[in-house]
């Protein structure tokens, strides 16, 4: 060590040259290092509980066999981000898997084919022969009730890659020729064919049902079928077919519409179901509620267990005997809270229940299996069509009002994904949510000695060889 500073001393300190020298030399050399470490890709130190900023193991484990070219474009976003540190992890997983950030001006193709403005971010999931865009929003899930956020980025990347170079994709028929509103679920339709789903409408008058359907969608016919269309879902239905169903509260009998209901042993209500709890309601809205949601698959992944149904009715079933002699067995989805009332005389302006109104619970959204040889038929049945629609709605509040499409609250557009893709038995998809508010850090004894190294050790080293290198010149004067 003494030598160490002889040599300092003589070779170095004597000559203040040599000193800006060595200085522009570690200068030098820290930006090489640097330079180094970010193209070498590294593995990322994450030192919270939560695991924020890294690839989970159940990610890791879906990924790393795919042999699929795959690229994750970003738009809008800085090679230096977080988000871009955190893709490149998928790189390290899985070498097919690339990341590029795209510099719009560069490359205005990418802009084009994929239909983003400039400056807008987003990320794309390229396959060799599927796509998948990610907006920026859809990356969190802020809870307006809580303000919580949960980061969404893993989950919905990693299920894109999945999705995108799956041999499987959904084929999804919209049922049309009756009034159906499926002219205002356009969002859901973007939704739909994002998620890796192929759609096309289906005219029973003037086509045969396609061999190929994985999922029919019925969305609140307001006229009825005709007797050929009746039988031709009928016969759907029992070699084992699965339905998707909205209608709002019927206030016309449709005969042949509910013979086809009539299979499952279910009915659509006339009324409204309303709220009495504000914190199980939109503002100064009781018919906008925030029902529960029953442990199912389709509800599993809600981010915070909140959708919000609007002007939501109520199902009406056959008794549990005719039911059963459908051979149906039915499992609750949604079901509004124990406060609310159900209202069919909708002149009555009271905010709060009238004598005759029937109060509690209601249900409003149910899976009902039915049973036909050894094939099974899976009718999942909403009494509230708008909340899939793209109909706007404006919220008031004391910081100002933000109007938002139905299917944009809460979480109702996955709802709508989890239905379809449940329906068509997709695999089952990644489910990593995480929380962002209170992160809390852990770190094994090898990291925590790397961090105390980093923060105090090398500081220390520093200010101990100033203090000597200023001692060594000042004896010298």
């Amino acid at each position: 060590m003494k030598k160490f500073f002889e040599i300092i001393k003589k070779k170095w300190i004597a000559d203040t040259t040599r000193v800006i020298l060595l200085v522009a030399l570690l200068i030098v050399v820290y930006i090489a290092i640097n330079i180094i470490v970010d193209n070498a890709n590294l593995p990322t130190l994450d030192f919270t509980e939560e695991k924020l900023y890294s690839v989970s193991d159940e990610s890791k484990e879906k990924v790393k066999d795919i042999d699929q070219e795959v690229t994750l474009y970003f738009f809008g976003a800085d090679e230096n981000t977080s988000i871009i540190d955190f893709a490149k992890q998928y790189n390290v997983i899985n070498p097919n898997i690339k990341v590029e950030v795209v510099d719009s001006s560069e490359r205005p193709d990418l802009l084009e084919k994929y239909s983003i403005s400039d400056g807008e971010s987003a990320v794309v999931i390229q396959a060799p022969e599927r796509s998948k865009t990610l907006s920026a929003y859809e990356l969190t899930s802020y809870d307006y009730t809580t303000g919580e956020t949960t980061d969404l980025t893993e989950e919905k990347i990693t299920n894109a890659i999945i999705e995108t170079t799956s041999a499987d994709k959904p084929k999804v028929y919209f049922l049309t020729g009756h009034g159906e509103m499926a002219d205002s679920m356009n969002y859901a339709k973007q939704y739909l064919e994002n998620d890796v789903i192929d759609l096309d409408d289906l005219d029973l008058l003037t086509s045969d049902f396609p061999e190929d359907c994985d999922v029919l969608i019925i969305a609140t016919p307001t006229e009825d079928f005709t007797d050929l269309e009746t039988e031709t879902i009928i016969n759907y239905i029992n070699n084992g077919g699965n339905i998707l169903w909205f209608n709002n509260g019927r206030t016309t009998q449709l005969a042949n519409v509910q013979k086809v209901l009539d299979m499952y042993g279910v009915s659509i209500g006339s009324g409204v179901i309303r709220e009495t709890d504000s914190d199980r309601m939109l503002p100064n809205a009781p018919n906008f509620i925030l029902p529960s949601l029953s442990t199912h698959k389709v509800t599993n992944d809600i981010t915070d267990g909140y959708v919000i149904m609007f002007n939501a009715t109520r199902l009406e079933f056959k008794s549990d005997e005719e039911l059963e002699n459908l051979g149906v067995q039915a499992t609750p989805i949604i079901q509004s809270s124990d406060t609310s009332y159900y209202r069919t005389d909708q002149s009555i302006t009271s905010t709060t229940p009238q004598d005759g109104e029937e109060t509690g619970s209601f249900p409003i959204a149910e899976e009902l299996v039915k049973t036909i040889d050894d094939k099974e038929s899976k009718l999942i049945i909403f009494a509230d069509n708008l909340f899939v629609s793209d109909v706007q709605t404006t919220l008031r509040s004391s910081v100002g009002s933000q109007t938002i499409s139905a299917i944009n609250f809460r979480n109702n557009s996955d709802l709508l994904l989890n239905t379809v893709s449940y329906l068509a038995d997709r695999d089952p998809a990644v489910t990593v949510r995480k929380q962002t508010e209170y992160v809390t850090y852990t770190a094994t004894q090898k990291e925590d000695l790397v961090v105390r190294c980093i923060i105090f050790i090398f500081p220390l080293a520093i200010i101990v060889f100033g203090i000597v290198v200023w001692q060594i010149r000042r004896r010298k004067r």
